[in-house]
């Protein structure tokens, strides 16, 4: 389903997967989190726990004797306190507690070596109260790295410690959830109960379905009476974005048939959304989307479905995490004002799934310099747009990295509806794929009428670099529900025909693949507001209505000026025609497919 990240696929990874992580709204504070991790307790935990009090802890003067946070929190050494703690977890096959500043050992992101098949550990930190985003961030940034590394990991714990106090973290694809403060020397038992207990839970979070053969990964699968075992080939993709769906996409192979390959993609999705495998199977077969073998929801050892489901559906924000400005100071017994709208948690249930495809595909950057791939591919990628739409969902996420061209063109009459497309297949047979279907809406879910009103999705609808210019502010849509993921098609042309290297010092002032990547790639804080602020002035200096003059770095990016400018010029016309918001200027969803797949056909009909 996805092609291999190539080292110019910049503008893919760039736009999609952001390094840093994404805490407002989503920080809750739990007040039965430290209970939760006392009740994971077994029973060896119990008697250790006895034993080590005994040992360690002087009841009358409320202390523990010789430990590094019996002092004052300026002279406190996490170390010297991770190095306690992990003698009392010697009796365990590994020592857990990890200093986050502690320097990693060199290894790939997407998939560990064969002899780095870890146990799990629990990420420690120091405590700087309150906890706030920057003293979380490393931290989570830590934890980010250990799920990118290690495929296997579900979600990843952690303690901050100070001199007199500990809070508790788990992080997954969720989200963040904190429990409150404890005291250290008031609560020594529950202190000792719940650092067991997280190791429990640390434990409960390796995948039992992904295991090391000793050459290579395999990936299990077990419902019901259905048993099979896929052999890992190559990491295709990554998605290590927090909070989100963690998507990976390897290349796979049945252990009993190892002269097939497949595509798994292996991801964390949405409850309340659509279920992408059963999507994926429904509309199987029809031109210009993945051909659908199998999907499943993935177990844990007992058979239960993998979720991130925590504690129960009563987490609340941690209300230092509700949107203010980082770090901003924060008063604990602030209350909210009376007309001010309550900010609530955003924590979604994420199911974890895999489904097997049997297309292996590539990014269009690899084709940039032939543009008869680049736009045969768009156009067959939008006609796997229009099949899905007439299946009765809206894709609601185009982006570059959800097209791929195929291997070898296919037959446009092996799929069952290529006599039904709004044009005939170019050349009889289909080029490119339109994939990933976990934020589509279904149609019959959106309201209908003159005034058109969408729901938001998981990704606020999709990509913010190949978002339409309306959806983008916020507008509503008149007439049509397909013109803005239309419009995204566009965008990504835009992007793989002026994505190049800068060929020389001067390139950065006056070219068009510089202004294309300043706007919608800008660098710093506030990126999406940027390119917000940039689209429509970028549509109108494409399209020539600026009276700017096309200035090109590179000779590849003339070659798609034509066909960008026409487009450009069409959407600013449905863009203003949308402003008005007049009956007898409304054009159709079947309209601007035919009006976009024309604009593509006229381009290509033109290169000699």
């Amino acid at each position: 389903m996805h092609g291999v990240n190539a080292e110019d696929t910049d503008a893919s990874s760039r736009a999609e997967h952001p390094s840093e992580i994404s805490f407002d709204t989503h920080v809750a504070l739990s007040d039965r989190f430290v209970p939760v991790l006392v009740s994971s307790n077994a029973t060896e935990d119990q008697l250790r726990t006895e034993r080590i009090l005994v040992d360690h802890y002087d009841p009358d003067q409320q202390k523990w004797d010789g430990w590094a946070w019996a002092k004052d929190q300026a002279s406190f050494k996490l170390s010297e306190a991770l190095q306690t703690l992990n003698s009392f977890c010697t009796e365990t096959e590994f020592l857990p507690l990890e200093d986050i500043r502690a320097e990693l050992p060199r290894s790939d992101e997407t998939i560990s070596d064969s002899k780095r098949f870890i146990g799990p550990v629990i990420l420690c930190d120091e405590l700087i109260s309150p906890v706030l985003v920057d003293s979380l961030q490393p931290f989570a940034a830590r934890a980010k790295l250990h799920l990118s590394r290690w495929m296997f990991l579900q979600h990843v714990y952690g303690i901050l410690l100070s001199g007199s106090s500990m809070v508790f973290i788990r992080l997954d694809r969720a989200g963040v959830v904190l429990s409150n403060e404890i005291d250290i020397h008031q609560n020594p038992k529950v202190i000792l109960q719940a650092l067991f207990g997280c190791l429990a839970l640390a434990k409960d979070s390796l995948d039992a379905s992904i295991s090391w053969t000793g050459d290579h990964f395999l990936f299990a699968r077990r419902e019901g009476n259905q048993s099979s075992d896929y052999i890992l080939e190559e990491p295709l993709f990554h998605n290590p974005r927090i909070p989100g769906s963690g998507a990976r996409v390897f290349l796979v192979h049945d252990e009993s048939n190892p002269e097939t390959q497949l595509v798994l993609k292996d991801w964390w999705r949405d409850n309340d959304a659509v279920d992408e495998g059963k999507l994926l199977c429904e509309v199987s077969g029809l031109f210009g989307l993945p051909e659908y073998p199998s999907h499943w929801t993935v177990g844990d050892a007992s058979g239960d479905p993998q979720t991130t489901h925590f504690i129960g559906d009563s987490l609340l924000l941690h209300p230092a995490f509700s949107g203010n400005k980082d770090n901003e100071n924060y008063d604990h017994e602030r209350e909210q004002s009376e007309d001010e709208t309550p900010v609530e948690l955003e924590r979604r249930l994420l199911i974890h799934s895999r489904l097997l495809s049997t297309v292996r595909g590539e990014h269009l950057l690899k084709f940039r310099n032939s543009p008869r791939v680049v736009l045969n591919a768009i156009h067959d990628a939008i006609l796997g747009h229009w099949s899905l739409f007439e299946a009765g969902y809206l894709h609601d996420d185009v982006s570059y990295g959800n097209i791929l061209v195929l291997p070898s063109p296919m037959p446009a009459a092996y799929y069952g509806n290529y006599s039904k497309l709004p044009v005939p297949p170019l050349l009889d047979q289909c080029t490119a794929i339109l994939i990933d279907f976990d934020t589509a809406i279904p149609i019959a879910e959106l309201t209908q009428g003159r005034q058109l009103l969408r729901p938001k999705t998981k990704k606020t609808q999709g990509t913010v670099v190949y978002m339409s210019t309306r959806i983008m502010e916020g507008s509503k849509r008149f007439g049509s529900w397909a013109q803005d993921d239309l419009e995204s098609f566009l965008w990504v042309l835009i992007v793989t025909a002026f994505w190049v290297k800068p060929p020389s010092s001067g390139y950065a002032d006056w070219s068009v693949e510089h202004t294309m990547k300043i706007c919608l790639f800008p660098d710093g804080p506030g990126k999406d507001k940027c390119i917000r602020d940039h689209k429509l002035s970028l549509l109108v200096a494409l399209s020539g209505e600026s009276h700017r003059p096309f200035s090109y770095a590179d000779t590849a990016s003339c070659q798609y000026h034509e066909v960008i400018k026409k487009w450009c010029t069409y959407s600013l016309d449905r863009y203003f025609t949308s402003k008005k918001a007049r009956e007898e200027k409304i054009v159709r969803d079947e309209q601007i497919y035919l009006d976009v797949l024309g604009i593509l056909r006229e381009a290509i009909a033109s290169i000699p």
